[in-house]
């Protein structure tokens, strides 16, 4: 964050498209203000959200520095300000900066980490629980910016589908129907046509690794 001097300033808009998966892309990025999601195309044609970043996030170093095809898709989730950087520009500043080295080398260990960790929960998370961290994740994301004006106060607004869902959680349609009408009947959601509104997220994050 301190090396202002590295890199370029960019700002994009929602829906903006930074790489996408199987490409080849030079960049790595740090997200100033605004939101990235990274998600990867499955053998159906479906997304599945992997990651949402946020500001402070670093992402994309991994396949710059090794020159590697991208494994997600990264996409503008609402309007951003990042800084760009090309990483034979960063690595000459290693000599004089060997903090910056430490530094990746530490994120490069995190994140491996924490992918890891979110893939291995994905394989063994019950439905409620996948459900329950999707919609958490995009309300946050969502409800970052101006709410819109058919937002009641309080509430926080998902606006995604059942099919949309149940392709991000990597759950069947008739799954994810099942347990948001369970949160519904618990009180902590409500469910509208390509809406889920959140009433209680509080109450929402406590259920969501109570057994299903």
């Amino acid at each position: 964050m301190a090396a202002t001097d590295l890199g370029s300033v960019v700002k994009l808009a929602t829906g903006d498209v930074l790489a996408r998966q199987g490409e080849r892309h030079s960049y790595f990025y740090l997200l100033r203000s605004g939101f990235v999601h990274s998600t990867i195309q499955r053998s159906n044609g479906a997304e599945f959200l992997l990651e949402i970043f946020g500001p402070g996030a670093i992402f994309g170093e991994g396949p710059a520095f090794a020159d590697r095809p991208r494994p997600t898709t990264t996409r503008v989730a609402e309007p951003a300000i990042l800084s760009r950087y090309l990483p034979a520009d960063i690595t000459r500043k290693f000599a004089t900066m060997p903090e910056l080295a430490a530094s990746l080398i530490q994120l490069l260990g995190f994140k491996n980490q924490m992918i890891v960790e979110k893939l291995a929960g994905v394989a063994s998370a019950a439905p409620r629980e996948r459900v329950v961290d999707l919609l958490l994740r995009m309300a946050r994301l969502q409800s970052s910016g101006d709410f819109s004006a058919t937002q009641e106060p309080g509430n926080f607004q998902v606006d995604l589908t059942h099919e949309k869902i149940a392709a991000m959680t990597a759950l069947s349609r008739v799954t994810v129907t099942r347990t948001l009408n369970q949160l519904s009947r618990d009180g902590v959601i409500e469910t509208r046509p390509r809406q889920v509104i959140i009433h209680d997220a509080s109450a929402l994050r406590r259920l969501q690794y109570k057994n299903s």
